[in-house]
């Protein structure tokens, strides 16, 4: 066994890059126990001496010398050894094997970062399956009716969300309304409005757009956006000067010029009497045409065309059965390459 297993042991320790000499040279062979022939080795921690009670000893070594030596020599050294400790990798086996017998006993027990990280986005996925299935559908006791906003609140606020991750753009808060929906302000309120807005305003769809995220949190920009509201307000209603000697800057705005369909081009009753017209006549033309043969057929075309190779192989399946005559005499000329 231990001759058979010598050089493979080795190149296993090799590859391992480990010290193999003290394994092999310090360890005794008589010493392990008797055993059918098998590729895995068995692997002994020797205990010290000290550890076992003197009287036992005592009285194995006595029944050593005795006439059934071989048994008390066997058990002596039995006591002296102890099994590798169980493992996932030997579960379920009736003994403990290691198949590198200078393993460490901590080493080879767990699974690599990957297989760690593969395990962590499985549980991950199994604890959002479980909300889904028990906790998501007793969301729907809190659900309430949507209520469409009135005309006191004109004010539009837009949230960014990335479903739990944490991303820079997710404490950012945008606010919208349009001038007219601000029913206490005047005219001449308004115009003001527009003027202090700046490049916020959109001349087109007449909306104030702004935003913010200088804060950390959603709430806290949405409280800053709707305080500048209340300031914007509060100098829109400012009687010492409505800015009305101050132009409406629209130069940041780019107007799009958007085609429009020609009127010439709009269907109307006269045009589609007049294409029903037209079709006729070009009907009634192309029946005349027909009747003339005038109107190539396509079909016949195509037949014919097929047709050609077939008449072109039977003339020269006939030229080849024609009687053979005498070589033809003329002169050779050759050829210059």
């Amino acid at each position: 066994m231990a001759t058979a297993l010598q050089g493979f042991r080795l190149a296993t320790r090799s590859c391992k890059c480990r010290s193999a000499a003290p394994n092999c040279a310090t360890r005794p062979i008589g010493n392990r126990r008797q055993r059918p022939f098998s590729a895995t080795a068995f692997q002994w921690l020797e205990k010290e001496k000290d550890d076992i009670d003197p009287a036992l000893s005592a009285a194995l070594e006595k029944a050593a010398k005795g006439p059934d030596g071989q048994h008390g020599q066997y058990l002596q050294s039995e006591l002296r050894k102890e099994r590798v400790a169980k493992t996932f990798m030997n579960e379920g086996e009736d003994e403990a094997v290691d198949g590198f017998p200078d393993y460490d006993d901590d080493e080879g027990e767990d699974i690599p970062t990957l297989a760690h990280g593969e395990l962590e986005h499985h549980r991950e996925m199994r604890h959002y399956a479980r909300l889904a299935a028990w906790e998501m559908p007793m969301l729907a006791t809190l659900a309430k009716p949507f209520v469409p906003p009135s005309a006191d609140m004109p004010l539009r606020f837009r949230y960014t969300t990335y479903m739990g991750e944490q991303h820079p753009a997710e404490k950012k808060v945008c606010l919208e309304f349009c001038t007219e929906d601000m029913h206490d302000l005047s005219p001449v309120q308004r115009e003001k409005l527009k003027r202090l807005a700046g490049v916020r305003y959109n001349p087109e769809t007449d909306i104030v757009k702004m935003s913010c995220e200088m804060f950390e949190t959603q709430a806290q920009n949405k409280r800053y956006l709707g305080d500048l509201v209340d300031e914007l307000l509060r100098e829109a209603k400012d009687p010492t000067d409505t800015f009305e000697d101050v132009p409406l800057d629209t130069r940041h705005h780019t107007f799009k010029t958007k085609p429009k369909f020609p009127k010439e081009w709009v269907m109307t009753e006269e045009r589609q009497k007049a294409l029903a017209e037209y079709r006729e006549k070009a009907a009634a033309l192309d029946e005349h045409r027909m009747l003339q043969g005038q109107v190539v057929d396509g079909v016949q075309r195509i037949e014919e065309a097929y047709a050609k190779p077939q008449q072109v192989a039977e003339t020269l399946t006939d030229i080849d059965a024609l009687p053979r005559t005498g070589r033809a005499k003329g002169r050779t000329v050759a050829v210059r390459r």
